[in-house]
């Protein structure tokens, strides 16, 4: 507290003596002569000024958006201190599943038996996997990226923070915009909205996005080997992943979008809003290259698989089981080529690997939003959120023409949400209270041959998480400077599971030599998890509390107290048999924040600081169990960092931006399990680089009957560990990205945009993975640089 309490103090007394009269509110999408434009955010579910809000929050405009061509949420983190954000989760294969951390807090696994550590929102509605989170952000009015437990508000799985997308009403007025973007990579990209009133009470709102693009990572044929028979892969799943696009060019875009709305205003205290959403992609796999493949060590799989090529005679060797036929086939190992590090490509523009690979999405929703205010300063609203996601991916991960780990995953999962709140103003006392239900269900499976079908993986896991909340939140006005907020959050979580994975080929048992009472089911040894129904219960209590006070009335500041818990679960990825389940226990972060936030020179500066602390306990990590990286409650730790944003107007037509964020993340415990797998007290978090900082310039000026808009910005990040175990091949050195771009809009109708991304082309990793049970390590690249052109017709 001591380091807030010296922060606080020099940053109060370096903005008073700057400060300048009251800020003036605007509105509108643009800065105008009064100063820069209020933010409005619902981070407290109502809508408040950003500048008043108690919490530290990034918040992003539909216009900046569109200025800095970023069109999906995971490009949103490059400019946000603090935050990383990829596209692809390791050993996924998808460019669709999020990977999100906020303060060194976050998830990175995509499988339904895991919870995110940041929640993501769409228009109040919880949405519970990351795969399909790379959201487009279509028809959209802004970004919220709330930093912090968000426990007592938000709920389970926002330990680290919250991200909440809020899409444009329909409103009155006949409007609507179309847009045709070209680029780099035989880019196509088309997007439209329209807003349709369809009676005095009735408006109506459609959107719909295309976006195509090649991919820049491409198979190539190994020399002298034809391509390898995808059947491994095919014949294991029974044909259930034959639906992947499984191309040569990866890291390619090929996703539509539609989104649906109406909005019923029977009275003036009334509103009912329905909003219906659905997505399909069919994208080929994620840019990944081999950067190792040394199988030496005995207790590699790829070992094992180098020993029946070189002709030992292990009797495994000579025949393995076809899992789904059920038949024994020769496996004729003699005849293939060794796995090594002959199969690494140079450059970070090939790979060898030839396996069925890629994405195939198609998710949808629907959300019921009704609002009624019951009497003045008091109101009550209702939102009920069903979702369906139905996707199937997977990878050539060992990047070879050989079967050594290919995996396959096949996810059918359905959420119901229902949400009651009631919010309210008396006097000197602003509050809010809900209840909230959520449910999900569905199926996981996974489908990995290994080592040439000697380990054939197949996992169908079932899971049904419920969870019951209710909350309350209220801040009391002591004085017209000084205010208090307290509030808690009772959550009942309840899990179910059934483990079903197998072994097809009974590895453990015919290579290893380990007895039948080693397995769960004696009887038959290709069962690796124990059956049955498993359960989980957990009932957590997460509070809020701060003090806020205005100094002025351009100056607020806040000291505020919150926690959250990311829920347990258990882990399925065995490559040997269990007779107990594998299961690990929630997460949970305790943190104090220090802030203050201000609007100077009649409000042409925004400088926004926060300095927060947390304790960071229970943590899941994964520690290697044999040939498998298995989750467990192996540490604790603790955070502590900074965070500026700063927003300068000098001149109604020009407008500087910056932000910078920094973090100080170690680990306090660790546990054998942890250490043993390679975890050490020195090692950094993972996708948690100590600094990051980015600068942005935005210049207009009218010209005769248009007005031309340039931007420019640039974003800086420290070292970047790619895993727990910093593995130095997946480690990305400090970077920065460039993008800039000039629009020209005639007649507020016609618009025409050049822009580049990635203007110096840096070559970076943004994701990988080091699998030492299997015997490679190979890592996911970020996008070259691109140019684009884009035409808009707006009405």
């Amino acid at each position: 507290m001591a380091f807030f309490a010296r922060l606080y103090l020099t940053t109060a007394l370096v903005s008073l003596p700057i400060c300048t009269a009251a800020a003036q509110e605007t509105s509108g999408a643009e800065q105008s002569s009064q100063g820069l434009e209020e933010i409005v955010v619902t981070a407290r579910k109502t809508s408040e000024n950003l500048q008043e809000v108690p919490i530290s929050i990034s918040a992003i405009s539909a216009d900046s958006l569109e200025k800095r061509g970023v069109s999906n949420v995971a490009q949103v983190a490059d400019f946000t201190p603090n935050v990383t954000f990829d596209s692809t989760a390791p050993i996924s294969g998808s460019s669709s599943a999020l990977v999100a951390y906020i303060r060194g807090i976050g998830q990175s696994d995509y499988a339904m038996n895991f919870e995110p550590g940041v929640g993501v929102y769409v228009d109040g509605v919880y949405v519970a996997r990351n795969v399909g989170g790379v959201m487009d952000l279509l028809d959209l009015e802004r970004v919220e990226i709330l930093k912090g437990p968000q426990g007592t508000l938000f709920g389970r799985n926002t330990i680290g923070g919250a991200i909440s997308l809020v899409t444009k009403k329909p409103s009155a007025e006949l409007s609507g915009k179309i847009e045709a973007t070209t680029g780099r990579y035989r880019r196509l990209d088309v997007r439209g909205s329209l807003n349709v009133p369809l009676a005095d009470t009735l408006f109506a709102s459609f959107a719909f996005s295309a976006k195509n693009r090649d991919g820049f990572v491409h198979r190539i044929l190994f020399p002298g080997i034809t391509p390898a028979d995808p059947s491994d892969l095919r014949s294991l799943d029974g044909g259930r992943l034959s639906r992947l696009p499984n191309g040569n060019d990866l890291g390619n875009e090929n996703s539509d979008t539609g989104r649906v709305q109406l909005l019923w205003t029977p009275g003036a205290r009334t509103e009912v809003r329905l909003i219906g959403d659905y997505t399909r992609t069919r994208e080929n796999a994620a840019p990944s290259t081999l950067v190792n493949a040394d199988a030496s060590q005995p207790t590699q799989i790829a070992f094992a698989y180098n020993l029946c090529v070189a002709g030992v005679p292990i009797p495994a060797c000579n025949s393995i089981i076809d899992g789904q036929r059920g038949v024994a086939i020769n496996p004729n190992f003699t005849s293939r080529l060794p796995y090594d590090n002959r199969f690494l490509t140079p450059g970070r523009s090939t790979t060898y690997g030839n396996g069925i690979s890629g994405t195939a999405l198609d998710s949808w929703g629907l959300t019921l939003d009704v609002s009624h205010e019951l009497s003045d300063g008091i109101d009550i609203r209702s939102i009920t959120g069903y979702r369906n996601l139905d996707v199937a991916f997977g990878e050539d991960a060992d990047m070879s023409p050989l079967v050594i780990d290919h995996h396959g995953f096949e996810t059918l999962q359905e959420q119901f949400s229902q949400e009651f709140q009631l919010t309210g103003k008396l006097d000197s006392f602003k509050w809010v209270a809900g209840l909230y239900y959520f449910w999900e269900g569905g199926d996981d499976n996974g489908y990995v041959p290994l080592a040439g079908g000697l380990f054939q993986v197949f996992g169908p896991n079932k899971i049904t998480n419920r969870s019951y909340a209710a909350y309350a939140e209220g801040t009391y006005n002591l004085t017209d400077a000084l205010s208090v907020t307290f509030g808690g959050r009772y959550t009942a979580e309840r899990k179910r599971f059934r483990g079903g994975q197998r072994d097809l080929n009974n590895f453990s048992g015919n290579f290893v030599g380990l007895p039948p009472s080693s397995f769960p089911v004696p009887s038959d040894p290709t069962i690796l998890y124990p059956p049955g129904l498993n359960k989980q219960k957990y009932n957590d209590f997460s509070m809020r509390g701060g003090v806020q006070y205005k100094i002025n009335d351009d100056i607020f500041t806040y000291v505020s107290y919150s926690e959250g818990f990311k829920a347990g679960g258990w882990d399925t990825r065995l490559t040997g048999p269990s007779l107990v389940p594998i299961e690990f226990q929630p997460e949970t972060a305790r943190t104090w924040e220090i802030g203050l936030k201000s609007e100077l020179f009649d409000r042409s500066l925004r400088f926004n600081i926060a300095a927060f602390s947390t304790n960071y306990q229970n943590l899941q990590l994964i520690v290697q169990r044999g040939i498998s990286p298995l989750t467990a409650n192996a540490g604790r730790s603790k955070i502590e960092g900074v965070e500026v944003d700063a927003v300068w107007a000098p001149a109604p037509d020009l407008q500087l931006s910056a932000s910078y964020g920094y973090i100080n993340a170690r680990y306090t415990f660790l546990d054998a399990r942890a250490l043993a797998s390679g975890i050490g007290y020195s090692n950094q978090f993972v996708n948690t680089p100590k600094n990051t900082a980015s600068v942005a310039i935005d210049y207009g000026r009218d010209i005769g009957s248009g007005r031309i808009a340039i931007h420019g910005d640039l974003s800086w990040k420290d070292d970047v560990f790619n895993d727990a175990v910093n593995t130095p091949q997946l480690q990305q050195k400090s970077m920065a990205l460039a993008n800039a771009s000039m629009r020209y809009t005639h007649n507020d109708k016609w618009n025409f945009t050049l822009g580049a991304s990635n203007l110096f082309d840096k070559r970076y990793i943004v994701s990988g993975f080091n699998q030492p049970g299997v015997a490679f390590i190979y890592e996911t690249h970020g996008r070259p640089r691109e140019w684009y052109f884009q035409v808009g017709y707006s009405f």
